[in-house]
């Protein structure tokens, strides 16, 4: 009998864009930060993303769509 092995599912990942279409990058001060460079943004968990989307005009974007 063969056994396969199941690779774990990585959970997904999310990039939250503001209303000017600027990616977050992290919190300085306590405040979430945006940036154009999308290179910088810092991909989420689902669980993570509340607090983000509750400012008016932000959206996410699954990483792997990236």
């Amino acid at each position: 009998m063969i056994r396969k092995r199941h690779k774990p599912i990585q959970p997904e990942t999310y990039v939250v864009v503001d209303k000017e279409g600027r990616a977050f990058v992290g919190l300085k001060g306590g405040y979430p930060e945006y940036s154009d460079d999308w290179s910088e943004a810092k991909p989420l968990f689902i669980e993570n993303t509340e607090m983000l989307l509750r400012e008016h005009g932000t959206e996410l974007i699954k990483e792997s769509e990236l």
